[in-house]
């Protein structure tokens, strides 16, 4: 796991930013999952795809207010098969908490009979729905199928035979670059609007230099600087101690002195290869450009 992945998960298992999430997601933004009432839950999963090991859900929240269980796959890149990824999920959550009531009925023997036994759960039992939503932190749309029935192969008649008979399987999706920044009410405002600026520099050093940014927690900053594609840009948040807006001035900086060394390399390169197709003798180049045998042997390999 990359060191991105866990600044996700830590990041957006938070409850407040999680039920945020949820609410504008799902439910249009009205406050219907409180941050008060989520559990984080840690669940691993015997791993369909390998035939060993386990599969782990990036977040899984438990909501006691609506007994409803959440979840959150954070993807950078498009997944073909993700709804097919979802439903194995949420099968694996379900069978979890078949197998927990079982163990209670086991260990306080009060199974009532066979059926209940085998059933491996009472007729008043009751399982917690699970939803599983898709936020997606890569730019642009996402690619590919949200739904099963059109990862399936099959004929225009024979879905309108199948009808309702073949159990389709979706999921909600948040897509970084295309919602609304507006609806948030927490943090999660500033980390949209820097991903959908991250193409911009001009834009996104404009936004760093604005009173909102300038109060955002090293959490917050973490999670958008591990998302900007801008080399160095974490690394010099956590190893020395700078403010985001500081290090990313601190890294434009740098990249536009890198930018104006090479330029003049450059320029010395081609008035090295000037002077040798002139005919001039190496010894002479080197005291009138004060070039290296390194610049004399790239001028020539560039020629």
């Amino acid at each position: 796991m990359g060191k991105r992945d866990v600044v996700d998960k830590s990041y957006f298992s938070e409850s407040r930013r999680f039920a945020e999430l949820i609410n504008v997601l799902l439910y249009h933004g009205e406050r219907i999952v409180l941050p008060e009432n989520l559990i984080l839950r840690r669940r691993k999963y015997p791993s369909l795809r390998s035939g060993c090991g386990e599969m782990e859900r990036d977040v899984l929240m438990e909501d006691k207010g609506q007994n409803i269980c959440y979840g959150m796959e954070i993807e950078t890149e498009s997944d073909y098969s993700m709804a097919e990824r979802v439903m194995v999920y949420d099968a694996c959550e379900y069978e979890y908490q078949v197998k927990e009531l079982d163990r209670g009925h086991r260990d306080r023997e009060d199974y009532a009979d066979y059926r209940e036994k085998k059933s491996r759960m009472k007729g008043s039992d009751r399982l917690l729905p699970m939803i599983t939503a898709v936020l997606y932190l890569g730019e642009g749309h996402w690619k590919g199928s949200r739904r099963l029935s059109k990862m399936c192969g099959m004929s225009a008649k024979g879905r309108i035979l199948l009808e309702k008979n073949f159990c389709d399987y979706d999921f909600p999706l948040a897509e970084a670059d295309y919602v609304d920044p507006e609806a948030y009410k927490t943090d999660l405002k500033q980390f949209f609007q820097a991903m959908q600026c991250r193409k911009d520099r001009k834009k996104l050093k404009e936004l760093f230099h604005t009173e909102s940014f300038s109060r955002l927690g090293a959490e917050t900053e973490r999670a958008i600087a591990g998302h900007l594609h801008i080399k160095g840009l974490l690394c010099k948040i956590e190893k020395e101690g700078l403010p985001m807006c500081k290090a990313f001035n601190d890294l434009v900086e740098e990249e536009r002195q890198a930018g104006r060394k090479e330029g003049k390399r450059e320029e010395k390169l081609k008035t090295i290869r000037r002077m040798i197709k002139g005919g001039f003798d190496e010894s002479v180049i080197r005291r009138m450009t004060n070039c290296t045998k390194e610049d004399l042997r790239a001028a020539v390999e560039h020629s």
